[in-house]
């Protein structure tokens, strides 16, 4: 079975998003037509539809000579939350019911998690994090759930590792509030784990609270 080559267009795409939801490309960072095409190797226009792509996935403002990848505000950081709870919640009452399932996978995140950390991987952290809760968010079997809750980890992810760059004792809490639902996920108490889930994201909402610098308004 043939396979469609990727475009020119395609590679910057995924090459720019991954740059910056690993934080190669902080909140802020400029990002030149020029740079980025000499960086992979391919013209400046695809890396003009990428940027473009990528503006409407609110991860960059574009500029003249290229783009800038958004910054984050506390508002923007309690919207995101609030509808991860939303999400997450409701899914929660679904993906316990294929636990058998679920468990060996997210075990498997979490393992990656405990592993990026001794490594001081904050990029490889973050997205074993992230995968540990999309795949409990995909055990619900909905899937523009799925797609939304992935829409929203990519905008928290600006300001997750920012969170956690260099702080091996916020991963560490982090993990520790996966074990505890998986030790829920282990057993039999459906309540417990939807208990569980919501407290992690209690956690993760009083921990952006206490992190994310909000510029004073100066108008």
């Amino acid at each position: 079975m043939s396979t469609t080559p990727e475009s020119a267009a395609d590679r910057a795409y995924r090459f720019a998003k991954w740059a910056i939801l690993s934080g190669v490309y902080p909140a802020g960072a400029a990002i030149t037509e020029a740079g980025l095409a000499r960086e992979i190797g391919v013209s400046r226009t695809p890396v003009r539809a990428a940027l473009l792509r990528l503006e409407v996935e609110e991860l960059v403002t574009s500029t003249r000579q290229g783009a800038v990848v958004n910054t984050f505000s506390m508002h923007d950081v309690e919207d995101v939350l609030e509808a991860r709870v939303l999400v997450e919640n409701h899914t929660a009452l679904k993906s316990f019911a294929n636990r058998a399932e679920l468990l060996p996978l997210v075990e498997a995140a979490h393992a990656a998690t405990i592993r990026k950390r001794r490594e001081h991987d904050t990029a490889g952290f973050t997205a074993a994090d992230r995968e540990f809760h999309e795949l409990i968010v995909d055990a619900a079997d909905n899937r523009v759930l799925s797609s939304i809750y992935r829409t929203l980890r990519e905008r928290q992810t600006l300001f997750t590792s920012v969170i956690m760059r260099g702080r091996e004792d916020r991963m560490q809490e982090a993990i520790d509030e996966h074990e505890r639902i998986l030790q829920t996920l282990r057993g039999d108490d459906q309540a417990a784990f939807s208990r569980a889930v919501n407290d992690h994201l209690q956690w993760s909402i009083a921990l952006a609270r206490a992190s994310v610098e909000v510029p004073e308004n100066t108008a």
